[in-house]
């Protein structure tokens, strides 16, 4: 999981890459609304829609409190204690359900086979983001390049500085 979570990593860094060279075809405006448009959501003109500070989160309607639950006082570990956990029932391990892995895999190779539509799609948001105003990405060093072979650890360590050079252009507060 770890070696596929880093070629990942590598392919959306490639794919930022090649978008730079896509993103000046991409030029983002606004959406124009016209006056006499009608509310989407079944709203009348009169009514208004509730704000996002009136609507809750299924998972913010939950308790707030963040205190933490009282600790028992600790004691030294006994013998006692140690027969109390051996005493404990023991399931057998249950065995890997590799479905995920396997999926995650296969999308990989398909996106390494045909990157050009994830090119694009990356591009239009690079370009929403550098129309909004917003500060340049930073593309930080991967860690655990020693475990990749060594043509991919070069390239995955020269990444962020070939990625820092393509958005130079791009207005950053840094």
């Amino acid at each position: 999981m770890t070696r596929l979570r880093q070629l990942e990593t590598l392919l959306r860094r490639l794919l930022v890459l090649m978008a730079t060279e896509l993103s000046a075809d991409f030029e983002i405006k606004a959406p124009v609304i016209p006056e006499a448009a009608k509310p989407l959501s079944g709203t009348s003109s009169t009514q208004t829609a509730p704000s996002e500070t009136t609507r809750t989160h299924p998972e913010r309607a939950r308790s707030t409190h963040t205190s933490f639950p009282l600790l028992r006082i600790l004691r030294p570990y006994t013998a006692e204690d140690a027969a109390r956990l051996g005493a404990l029932p023991r399931r057998a391990p249950r065995p890997v359900d590799e479905t995920l892995l396997v999926h995650r895999y296969c999308t990989l190779l398909k996106h390494l086979q045909h990157p050009e539509r994830l090119t694009r799609r990356m591009a239009r948001h690079l370009a929403r983001l550098r129309a909004a105003g917003e500060i340049r990405p930073t593309c930080l060093p991967q860690p655990g390049l020693h475990r990749l072979s060594a043509e991919l650890g070069a390239l995955a360590a020269c990444l962020p500085a070939m990625i820092g050079a393509a958005l130079s252009g791009w207005y950053d507060t840094g």
